[in-house]
């Protein structure tokens, strides 16, 4: 399986959470700040399935894990 690159991560994380609207837009915009930054977000995702914070089946756990992606993007410098 080749490498994916953060235009498709959007999609991929998106099918794993459960987001309202304004959560999704905010993931969107976290996904495009990565992928001018230059961010693995393929690995943040690795991370957070391995600490079983993905995937989501509900709001409350989305929530979590997109302040968990957040979080490692806005600390990646």
């Amino acid at each position: 399986m080749g490498e994916i690159k953060n235009t498709e991560i959007f999609d991929i994380l998106s099918s794993e959470m459960e987001l309202s609207f304004s959560m999704k837009n905010r993931l969107r915009q976290i996904c495009i700040y990565a992928d001018i930054a230059g961010i693995d977000m393929e690995s943040i995702r690795k991370e957070l399935i391995d600490k079983g914070v993905l995937p989501c089946t509900d709001k409350n756990g989305s929530k979590k894990a997109l302040a968990e992606i957040y979080d490692n993007v806005a600390c990646a410098f």
